[in-house]
């Protein structure tokens, strides 16, 4: 039975996608540090110490980055490992409080105030106290926070819940990625801007398939005008 044109061209096809599918896969771990505070400021509560909010930054496997904490308990180590959670692994139940059935409308919710913040890089006290607010709601969804003393952030925080009332369905996937801790002395989640596209060079073995697949086609192309 001879090689058709159409057989090579699915065949090639096929290898070509499993080739490409398979040097584009992206390591489920990755290293985090904590570097700084970032942009966050302090937020005043009644009772106990004022807790600090907003964006720190972060290296992430080598990449410096901002990142919020889902919630307001500081790490005991700088470094730590991750899993790098999408929105697609969260709808499927991964993350840290996804323990319930529906818990990924948290998530939702909280991906959509992560949509709200500004990630300059210097910041006006208001725009950080926006972000940090913004923060606390999220580790409001996450868990519980202490009360703040400020009537005006306390306005504002009740602007930002009604906001997310109607987000249980937030499609976060363009927007952010959820890092979720491996070490248990470190118990806390990030969540992380989705990082830019990185251009994916074509593997030299796609190349040299390709060769390889020009010259059976060749062949068949002669064994067929000689018969």
């Amino acid at each position: 039975m001879g090689i058709t044109k159409t057989t090579l061209g699915k065949f090639t096809g096929s290898a070509a996608l499993a080739l490409l599918l398979t040097s584009s896969a992206i390591a489920a771990t990755v290293e985090i540090s904590y570097e700084n505070p970032g942009t966050s400021t302090t937020l005043d509560v009644t009772r106990g110490s004022d807790v600090t909010a907003g964006l720190s930054e972060m290296t992430i496997d080598g990449n410096t980055t901002f990142a919020a904490s889902t919630s307001n308990t500081a790490p005991s180590t700088s470094t730590w490992t991750a899993t790098v959670n999408t929105y697609v692994d969260v709808q499927a139940g991964a993350g840290k409080y996804n323990l319930q059935p529906k818990d990924n409308k948290k998530y939702s919710q909280a991906g959509y105030l992560f949509s709200l913040m500004d990630f300059s890089e210097t910041l006006s006290d208001t725009a950080e106290k926006y972000n940090a607010l913004v923060n606390y709601v999220i580790w409001d969804i996450m868990g519980s926070v202490p009360e703040l003393a400020s009537r005006s952030d306390r306005r504002i925080v009740k602007g930002l819940r009604k906001q997310i009332k109607g987000q249980k369905n937030f499609d976060w996937s363009d927007t952010m990625i959820v890092y979720t801790s491996n070490d248990r002395r470190t118990s806390r989640e990030l969540f992380a801007s989705v990082p830019p596209p990185i251009a994916t060079p074509i593997p030299s073995a796609i190349f040299l398939f390709g060769s390889m697949a020009l010259g059976l086609f060749g062949i068949a192309t002669r064994k067929r005008l000689n018969a």
